[in-house]
């Protein structure tokens, strides 16, 4: 969606527009239950997949799939509206992240358990268990697929859904983010029988995943996983009943699987393995040349410009346009750094450091145009990419631009 501010500074008068950015795009294999994806929700996650996080994805059915081609992609995506014997066997040991909802693939205890990803005894669909809330475990605060929610319960779902869900002994490497809520489940108790053939009840897990490496179960079997791999709460249809919660999950677990799958950290140009000033200087300095260097092209449109600096900024850093010094906040600090550096509107070349927050060259008024469409100024630090909201510039914020603005030049 677009939004148009207008901003009248003493230092000039701009008229701006913000846009969405894409994101990086990744080569995704989507594999569903039909010849194209009209199955289920499949529609609506390969949407997503595509026109929303901008990715670039191939859809095959299950029964046409293969293991090689998975080969050359960085995600792959299993729906559950295929019959888990048309993929069992085929990628369970491919080196490439997987995210899925097909719950018959992920425990031992079913088929043939070597085809299988061995993350849990026991599963089931969800049937007769639908709910719209998960339980965010206390263990699970503070993990990238926690989404930066809570601990405790959560509704992601507009209306009752499906939760597959895994319960028995658990993969010794398994993560567990979410469990069926503890309300709902006190309902309607479920048990299974222990290796003794004593009955237990819960947890129910609905939201896993297990890293590279993790050990897969049972324990001592000397499974590991050659890749990361999320399991998401959702059946064959649920996508399109996710509210802003539960796509915040679902965006949550494509972002941590890809972030698994990059060897070096992406908008880092000096490869020291951290996003500094370094390396945001280097991207508007490249920016300004023209040259389109695709090692700088880090939303992968093709071309290196102002739409790159702001994609490391404010997706890669998480940081304001207009945050000179990258302590994480656009505030007046700020404009001392960049006017101490004396290239306000004298036409030298200048880097993010030095004011050039636009990727021109140039340290002017276009670049307060940029940092202030961002809505950055004194709100502190930047939020969650789906939190973030932009205000329009105060009075009380233009007026201290413009006095820094006559201040420093009646310096000069």
């Amino acid at each position: 969606m677009n939004r148009k501010y207008s901003i009248i500074l003493s230092c000039g008068l701009a008229v701006f527009a913000i846009a969405n950015h894409p994101l990086i795009a990744a080569e995704i294999l989507f594999i569903g239950g039909q010849p194209d994806a009209a199955a289920g929700d499949d529609q609506f996650v390969l949407e997503h997949l595509e026109d929303v996080l901008g990715h670039n994805v191939e859809y095959l059915p299950a029964n046409e799939s293969n293991t090689g081609d998975a080969e050359g992609r960085d995600l792959l995506v299993l729906s559950s509206t295929f019959g888990s014997g048309d993929a069992r066997g085929k990628f369970q040991d491919v080196d490439l992240p997987i995210l899925q909802w097909e719950e018959a693939l992920v425990r031992w205890n079913h088929g043939a358990a070597d085809g299988n990803f061995r993350m849990s005894e026991q599963s089931r669909n969800g049937s007769g268990r639908e709910t719209t809330d998960i339980m965010i475990l206390e263990s699970a605060v503070g993990h990238p697929l926690a989404g930066g929610l809570s601990a405790g319960r959560h509704e992601i779902f507009e209306d009752i859904n499906r939760t597959p869900q895994q319960f028995g002994e658990m993969a010794p490497g398994l993560i567990r983010i979410a469990a069926l809520d503890d309300e709902f489940a006190d309902e309607i108790a479920s048990y299974w029988e222990d290796e003794n053939g004593t009955e237990v009840e819960g947890p129910e897990l609905v939201l896993t995943a297990i890293e590279a490496g993790g050990e897969l179960g049972p324990a001592g079997d000397g499974f590991f996983a050659p890749a990361a791999r999320v399991n998401f709460p959702i059946e064959d249809v649920g996508f399109d009943l996710l509210n802003e919660a539960g796509l915040n999950l679902f965006n949550a677990s494509i972002d941590w699987l890809l972030g698994g799958t990059d060897p070096g950290l992406l908008g880092d140009f000096n490869g020291n393995g951290e996003l500094d000033i370094e390396d945001i200087d280097l991207l508007t300095a490249a920016s300004a040349s023209g040259a389109n260097d695709a090692a700088f092209d880090v939303n992968a449109d093709n071309l290196v410009n102002s739409s790159d600096v702001e994609t490391w900024a404010n997706d890669l850093k998480n940081t304001w346009i207009g945050d000179s010094d990258l302590d994480g906040q656009f505030n007046s600090g700020d404009f001392v750094v960049v006017f101490g550096k004396a290239k306000y509107e004298t036409g030298n070349p200048a880097v993010w450091s030095e004011g050039d927050w636009n990727g021109d060259g140039q340290f002017n008024s276009g670049d307060f145009v940029a940092a202030f469409s961002d809505g950055g100024y004194e709100q502190g630090a930047r939020p969650a990419p789906a939190a973030a909201v932009v205000p329009e510039p105060s009075t009380a914020v233009l007026a201290l631009l413009a006095s820094l603005c006559l201040g420093f030049f009646r310096r000069r």
